[in-house]
């Protein structure tokens, strides 16, 4: 049972690296009728696109408490295919729900109150109803980068990142592993700070999509899948349910889907840099410009909410 439950959770890797394609069916249109989104099976908001899981990277070393080293917001969109990839940089300043000092970077909140604090700190700030979770930490990237691409995947290396990283390779194109990979995505002491950390996440996560998604469609792929799947899980943890992990699974390995989207959070004009005793650098986020950035972004309603501004001073309110 442990081991069928592990292969079964990559399939939420699955849907976050690779994607599906989901074909709405009649029994989806049929619960349009569902006013309370918490009524509707797993399934079924699916196939409505109104589901969202938040994707936790855990800068974890066994202590009891960590924060989160990178934090993304996943949808899969049926209508257009596409799987929808929203990072927030760690160092949004965002009002966090019991925190002494009222506001302070997001990393602080699943510092403070795990994951179910960090959902209620992305939706009471951003509008996103978080659906379900899954947590990696540094040791599962590594894990999870190793078992599915164990020929490495070649990016593009600064000079900037070879010293700070005290890495030993060359500069420019360089063909990287788990360890290495590790220090890529996590490197942001050079001129684009988080946000450069950002794209060079998001790049790897779509040389990851390429390069599973190549070997899925041959034969030798596919007999490999139930290994890769045992050899993955092992790294992560999740929320769901396993009648919901089931679920997922069964439609997980269909088509891969066409395409992609990425979003920043903040978005461009979105923040401004400042400098907060009690938390340092911080990006002091426009919450109206960034919720309706989201809400086109994922296609999805936000929710009517009040909040101060990250000044501690202007009401706001989304329509």
């Amino acid at each position: 049972m442990l081991k069928l439950f592990r292969i079964c959770l990559l399939s939420i890797l699955v849907f976050c690296l690779v994607g599906c394609q989901i074909k709405p069916s009649n029994e989806g249109r049929n619960e349009a009728n569902h006013k309370n989104r918490q009524e509707m099976s797993f399934k079924n908001k699916l196939l409505k696109n109104s589901l969202f899981f938040l994707v936790i990277g855990v800068d974890s070393r066994g202590e009891k408490n960590s924060r989160s080293d990178s934090i993304a917001v996943v949808q899969y969109n049926v209508e257009d295919r596409t799987l929808k990839v929203a990072s927030i940089l760690r160092d949004s300043y965002v009002k966090i729900k019991g925190y002494k000092y009222g506001y302070g970077k997001i990393n602080q909140a699943y510092y403070l109150g795990g994951e179910k604090l960090l959902k209620d700190t992305i939706y009471r700030n951003l509008g996103i109803p978080i659906d379900h979770t899954v947590i990696i930490d540094f040791k599962g990237f590594v894990g999870i980068v190793d078992t599915l691409v164990p020929e490495g995947i070649t990016v593009d290396v600064s000079q900037s990142l070879i010293d700070d990283m005290k890495l030993k390779m060359k500069l420019g194109k360089n063909n990287l592993h788990g360890e290495q990979l590790l220090k890529y995505v996590r490197f942001r002491h050079d001129q684009n700070n988080d946000f450069g950390r950002v794209q060079r996440q998001q790049e790897v996560l779509l040389k990851v999509v390429s390069a599973v998604k190549e070997k899925l469609n041959t034969f030798g792929g596919i007999a490999r899948v139930p290994l890769l799947l045992d050899e993955t899980t092992k790294y992560v943890s999740t929320d769901l349910k396993l009648d919901d992990i089931l679920s997922l699974a069964s439609i997980a390995f269909t088509q891969p889907i066409e395409k992609i989207d990425r979003l920043s959070i903040p978005v461009d004009t979105g923040y401004t840099n400042e400098t907060v005793e009690h938390s340092g650098a911080v990006l002091k986020l426009d919450l109206t410009k960034n919720r309706q950035s989201i809400k086109q972004f994922f296609k999805a309603p936000s929710p009517v909410i009040k909040s101060k501004n990250s000044n501690g001073q202007k009401k706001l309110k989304n329509k």
